[in-house]
């Protein structure tokens, strides 16, 4: 991430994101049942956003809002072009992207819209893909918060309309060696599920008819809890206090939190250790039910989240690839509201398939070698990302 330099070709020009754009706002998730349907309106959770992280063509989500309802609601679309980014919570994941499609936004985050033709949409974005905007955040209601206010004084460098393309061109082309590396692990999850398919069959439909238990049988279920924020001393420096936004990410472990528990705070709230797997059971929408990540370090969590910790015989690996692939075995058991909802007791009722445990552990060792090529492959995203952000800070500064 770089910030904007002081010297800039004679050429160049600075102007303020409020001087050349429009800032448009998202609103607040529907939580009325009515407020979805399959072929409606895409609408752009902070999820969608980090699923690319970084895109200059956002046209996946999860969820399509009820044309009639939005319509009711005044629930108005973003137009494709609009550049996206966080305005609350994640600020700091620095997510961009260029919307592709019409969309409404949840309010998580914001829309900028160019005004000034002199401007283009490809430079401005890959010019925010490398600033970061969590430096100038606020705590609001206890969640880093971009002011708009604040946010409209951000200055950028414009160089003539031919030079931006220019750059945008170079920066695309370096940024290419980084989505080529993001396909290669796309690859190797492919690879896992295929391989736990191949191995055990559909955990849905069984057909190698192998032993089923339910879940309780095979773990310890624990439901997380919220400690009383009536109480400032819960929350603090301490174990990480996880939420569904930290699971059913990209990676096959929970992201960092961003609230942590206090020893006050741990001391009433629930947590699991290493070895177990967190899973969604209640969201504002049945396609976040079921969403599963390890977890790689003891941690808290709230009450959305239900997790099992594997009994002696359970590889942690194959229990956690069973949600994987079998996710809708989850969905299947909750209820049919558009705000999904699965009890523990329904939980921990769920079949699952459990052979012998040789054949588990087998699993476990492959699955733990695909993680350490996954790691290396990470770690090389990492190097191509500092080589093009050394590029992008000489883009910037006009020295290409």
């Amino acid at each position: 991430m770089i910030e904007l330099a002081n010297g800039i070709p004679a050429s160049w020009r600075k102007a303020t994101i409020g001087e050349i754009a429009q800032i448009h706002g998202g609103k607040p998730a529907p939580q009325d049942p009515r407020a979805f349907a399959a072929d409606g309106i895409p609408f752009v959770r902070m999820k969608d956003l980090g699923r690319y992280h970084l895109t200059d063509n956002l046209n996946e989500v999860d969820d399509y809002l009820d044309r009639d309802f939005a319509t009711a609601h005044n629930l108005i679309p973003i137009k494709a072009g609009a550049i996206l980014m966080p305005r609350s919570g994640s600020v700091g994941l620095n997510h961009r992207a260029i919307l592709g499609i019409d969309a409404v936004i949840v309010s998580h985050i914001c829309a900028l819209e160019i005004r000034d033709p002199a401007i283009s949409n490809e430079f401005l974005y890959r010019y925010l893909c490398r600033v970061r905007l969590d430096k100038i955040t606020k705590k609001t209601t206890g969640l880093d918060a971009i002011n708009f206010a604040d946010l409209r004084k951000v200055e950028v460098p414009i160089p003539p309309i031919a030079e931006q393309t220019r750059i945008a061109a170079i920066l695309d082309r370096a940024d290419e060696i980084g989505r080529k590396r993001q396909q290669m692990l796309g690859l190797a999850d492919a690879f896992l599920r295929s391989t736990f398919l191949e191995m055990f069959g559909d955990p849905v439909s069984n057909p190698k008819k192998l032993p089923i238990s339910p879940i309780k049988e095979m773990g310890r279920v624990v439901t997380g809890n919220t400690p009383p924020r009536i109480d400032p001393e819960n929350y603090g420096p301490g174990i990480e206090w996880i939420k569904s936004d930290n699971i059913g990410t990209p990676h096959h472990f929970l992201t960092d939190a961003e609230e942590t528990l206090t020893r006050k705070g741990q001391a009433i709230s629930r947590s699991v250790p290493t070895g177990s797997t967190l899973v969604t059971c209640i969201a504002g929408s049945p396609n976040s039910i079921g969403n599963a990540a390890l977890a790689d370090r003891e941690v808290a969590f709230n009450q959305q989240i239900n997790a099992v910790v594997p009994n002696p015989g359970i590889d942690p690996f194959f229990l956690y690839c069973q949600f994987l692939v079998g996710k809708r075995l989850v969905q299947n058991a909750s209820t049919n509201s558009m705000k999904g909802m699965v009890s523990k007791g329904k939980f921990q009722e769920i079949a699952f398939l459990n052979p012998n445990s040789q054949s588990q552990e087998n699993f476990g060792r492959m699955f733990k070698q695909v993680l350490r090529t996954i790691g290396k492959l990470r770690t090389s995203c990492a190097e191509d990302n500092a080589l093009i952000g050394s590029l992008a800070q000489r883009a910037f500064r006009g020295e290409l």
